[in-house]
């Protein structure tokens, strides 16, 4: 063997050394998978689909080792208006289920359109949480832009529900601005 080695030119002996190096560390590699493959096959858990489990549910355990399934709770979000009066827009919605905060936008264009700049951001929608409504109104903010006359407004909604859900609505607003 060392006779042949030695026999070969020097680009042979670099090939021959980088392909015995790619060899050793191929079996090695194969041989620990191997290993950590028949180590730990007995200690393998069935995953939630694997038990049969309803995609899209989260599984929760208990300290008595005793498990429940929870879906998705029974929320909604509801514009049930949106209409200008006079020079504001007022916006009238309910909900259902156990609600944090709403946030309602106005946007100049319908319901996909762009943000206004006019309103007054800084006044936030208010609840009435007995009977799970809420109302929010666009008024102008003092030194802001008009609104268009000409263009149509919409208006978005969403509301964020405990357990990190989040519902929106979307409703286009009744009638045009004075101008």
């Amino acid at each position: 063997m060392y006779d042949w080695f030695s026999g070969l030119t020097l680009a042979q002996k670099v090939l021959t050394g980088l392909v015995a190096a790619l060899f050793l560390f191929s079996l090695s590699y194969l041989l620990s998978t191997a290993f950590l493959y028949l180590v730990g096959a007995g200690e393998r858990t069935e995953s939630p689909t694997d038990e049969g489990a309803v995609p899209n549910t989260v599984r929760a355990h208990s300290s008595a080792s005793a498990s429940a399934e929870t879906t998705t709770p029974d929320t909604k979000l509801s514009i049930t208006g949106a209409r200008w009066e006079g020079e504001k827009v007022v916006v009238e919605g309910t909900w259902k289920g156990e609600l944090s905060s709403v946030h309602c936008d106005l946007l100049q264009g319908g319901t996909s359109g762009k943000s206004t700049r006019w309103w007054d951001r800084s006044v936030a929608a208010k609840m009435d949480w007995s009977r799970r409504t809420f109302t929010q109104e666009f008024a102008p903010a003092s030194g802001g832009e008009s609104p268009d006359p000409r263009a149509r407004y919409g208006v978005l909604c969403s509301g964020q529900f405990s357990g990190g859900w989040q519902m929106a609505d979307t409703a286009f607003v009744e009638g045009r601005p004075p101008g």
